[in-house]
């Protein structure tokens, strides 16, 4: 299958991670605005924590060595996010 071509003016974005995706499946079901997932780095060597706010998807920096160092940041990360969106 051959790779997908830019037409002038516009990009393809990407497909995102099976992961985010279930994540922001839950997201939606809960209707919650926030969403994170663990995903391995390409190499497989350590593990990051993918996000997703609105319409924005981004990953939070650094890496991590266990799956559960990841989940515990992207655990705190969301509990963060929700509470700063609560009080706006």
């Amino acid at each position: 299958m051959k790779p997908p071509r830019a037409i002038c003016g516009t990009y393809q974005t990407p497909p995102l991670r099976l992961e985010l995706e279930a994540a922001i499946a839950e997201m939606r079901r809960a209707g919650q605005k926030f969403a994170f997932a663990i995903c391995r780095v390409p190499d497989g060597s350590a593990w990051k924590v993918q996000i997703k706010r609105g319409n924005l998807y981004s990953s939070l920096p650094g890496e991590f060595l266990s799956h559960d160092e990841a989940a515990s940041t992207g655990a705190a990360w969301l509990a963060k996010i929700t509470a700063d969106s609560v009080r706006d």
